[in-house]
């Protein structure tokens, strides 16, 4: 157990710390032609709607504890035309940054996995984008899932109420660890979609732990990361410093590159062991028939 959990995630970690040490100028060509510019549409699109969002929850806050029932529709109409402004918006920074999140995501993995730069014309970059969008899908899927077991528990003790919490929370990341090794499968293998997402399941088997505590890692750091950009906007209401623009984007586009990268050493890893175990049932198999034929000579 402490091998899955430490051991496991520290030998991971040190391996594309040494990719990405042997290969640094791709990696920052990576970085600032990619990551950092999608970065950059990220955060603009969490400053500029800051205000929007705050207003939708603030208008559902109150459509809930008015005394009447025609404040409270006129108050829901409100709210739903500010959060269908705020979908347009994250829809039209969606459409803007999905390429660039695609080349970043290719670009990265082929990087660590074969420690040169990829080729934009012999690339396929159908497989990626399929799966891509694929894990989009099915991640939006499973979103209301942590919500709905914290509503379903809502009056329960606070044992049942952490209880859901907890695996709502480790659901999402364990998810969140095959679909980036699905990612992974469609970049270095001939496989997309469903079936990429298959062969990732397939191969998390056995370093599942080591998996969710990598996925968590990241979870957790750009968790951090949300939550300081919200506090900074709470406290300067929606206005952000150059410096901190420029200190929050810069890190969290080396988290972005980085996890690429240890999603694909991990998978390398999985690869490896899955192969080997193959490897090893045929032998088994051979022996046991061995041991049957001798046992009918007997």
């Amino acid at each position: 157990m402490l091998l899955s959990f430490v051991i496991c995630p520290l030998k991971i970690l040190w391996d594309s710390l040494r990719i990405i040490h042997t290969n640094k100028l791709l990696f920052c060509f990576i970085l600032c032609f990619t990551t950092l510019p999608l970065s950059f549409l990220t955060f603009t699109l969490a400053i500029s709607t800051h205000h929007l969002r705050t207003r939708v929850y603030h208008l559902e806050a109150v459509a809930r504890v008015v005394s009447t029932r025609v404040e409270a529709l006129h108050i829901w109409h409100e709210s739903r035309d500010d959060a269908v402004s705020l979908f347009r918006t994250r829809a039209l920074f969606t459409l803007l940054s999905f390429p660039l999140s695609l080349v970043a995501a290719v670009s990265a993995i082929h990087a660590a996995a074969h420690g040169k730069a990829i080729s934009p014309r012999g690339a396929n970059w159908k497989r990626p984008a399929v799966t891509v969008l694929f894990v989009y899908f099915l991640l939006m899927a499973f979103a209301p899932v942590p919500r709905v077991l914290a509503a379903a528990t809502l009056g329960s003790p606070v044992w049942i109420r952490v209880l859901a919490r907890v695996i709502g929370s480790g659901g999402e990341v364990y998810l969140l660890s095959v679909v980036g090794l699905g990612i992974v499968v469609s970049v270095t293998e001939d496989r997309a979609g469903w079936e990429a997402i298959r062969v990732g399941w397939g191969l998390i088997r056995g370093g599942r732990v080591c998996g969710w505590v990598l996925s968590g890692l990241f979870v957790l750091v750009s968790g951090v990361i949300n939550r300081k950009v919200e506090a900074i906007l709470q406290n300067q209401n929606s206005e952000i410093g150059v410096w901190d623009k420029t200190l929050f984007m810069c890190l969290y586009a080396l988290v972005v590159v980085f996890s690429y990268v240890v999603t694909t050493v991990f998978y390398c890893d999985s690869r490896k062991r899955h192969d080997n175990n193959n490897l090893k049932e045929p032998q088994d198999h051979e022996i046991e028939d061995c041991d049957a034929d001798s046992a009918s000579e007997l």
